[in-house]
């Protein structure tokens, strides 16, 4: 009852394979231990046993031990084609398919589509598309339930609450800055998200920049820590490729990925757009006296973190803020 997910999965795989009678009109040339198990890929119980690499590779597997007693692993086994392993492996898993729903249809739904015969009862995806929903909405009041935890419980000054609980440091922080982004993830007041274009940035430079050796050391120890303070966020939806930008302002491109990620962040928290002020700030190495300095591209992807009430500040400039708020 627990494995109603896997079951589903499992069946939409199994639909996905070609039936017995596909394999047999394919005209494929195939050897006779193949064809010899062609004709029983619609029953439970293969008569013939086709040993293939996967059964070899796991022949000493504990929970295997059973299932390969069928198999004499002593004698040499036949040198097949590609062809003739895929199909070996597509007919012992329709085989697997036909077992699974005899057991199955007696104690729970199931949706494998025998041959002549259609076993499919569909409440389970409507189960499980309820639950999926349920586990979104638990996400949600989770991330609600952290942001309310960092702004008011963690024995912060008043003051410090007007500081965005999310921070999302660039590529560029990282490098020249990772003992300031350090303090930040370690002070208990923030939680430091670091985008996936931020990791590629850091893999680019890693070769001939020692800070971003040094900041992908540190964030594989604390992603493998399991720190709830500092996470990875992986791409999440669609968004804007902009290829062309990419070639032309690498930068602005970057930045226009990040906030990607930021917006993608304030929707997950389920609230309404207005609610979103001050909830993510993007720190960056970049200096921001005087955004004029910056290419056209760069003042617009800036011009849309502002839009969409995102944050950007210099790394150095909001840690002195910070400290100065106590």
């Amino acid at each position: 009852q627990s494995s109603q997910s896997l079951w589903n999965r499992l069946s939409v795989l199994l639909n996905l394979l070609p039936s017995a009678t596909d394999l047999q009109e394919s005209g494929l040339v195939l050897c006779n231990e193949v064809k010899d198990i062609l004709s029983g890929a619609e029953l439970p119980d293969l008569k013939a046993n086709l040993l293939l690499p996967e059964d070899v590779a796991l022949r000493n597997l504990p929970p295997l031990k059973n299932a390969h007693k069928r198999f004499n692993f002593d004698q040499d086994r036949p040198i097949f084609s590609a062809v003739e392993e895929i199909f070996g492996g597509t007919i012992d898993l329709r085989s697997s398919g036909v077992l699974f729903s005899l057991l199955l249809v007696w104690c729970q739904p199931v949706c494998f589509l025998l041959t002549n015969v259609e076993v499919c009862f569909c409440d389970q995806a409507a189960e499980e598309a309820r639950r999926n929903r349920l586990m979104r909405d638990m996400a949600q009041l989770r991330l609600q339930l952290e942001v309310s935890q960092l702004e008011g419980s963690l024995q912060q000054p008043k003051a410090q609450s007007a500081m965005s609980p999310y921070l999302v440091p660039d590529t560029q922080a990282l490098c020249q800055h990772l003992a300031v982004v350090k303090q930040l993830a370690t002070s208990g007041r923030f939680i430091i998200v670091i985008p996936r274009t931020v990791i590629d940035g850091l893999d680019f430079l890693k070769k001939e920049n020692a800070g971003a050796r040094d900041s992908i050391r540190y964030l594989e120890t604390e992603f493998k820590k399991g720190n709830r303070y500092i996470r990875c966020q992986k791409d999440v939806g669609k968004s804007f490729e902009r290829h062309k930008l990419k070639r032309q302002d690498l930068d602005a491109w970057n930045l226009y990925k990040i906030l990607d990620s930021c917006k993608q962040l304030t929707v997950s928290q389920g609230s309404g757009e207005d609610d979103t002020t001050g909830m993510v700030t993007i720190i960056t190495g970049f200096q921001l006296e005087d955004p004029s300095a910056f290419s056209a591209p760069m003042q617009s992807a800036i011009q849309a973190a502002t839009n969409a009430s995102v944050e950007i500040k210099n790394v150095l400039e909001f840690y002195k803020q910070w400290k100065e708020m106590g």
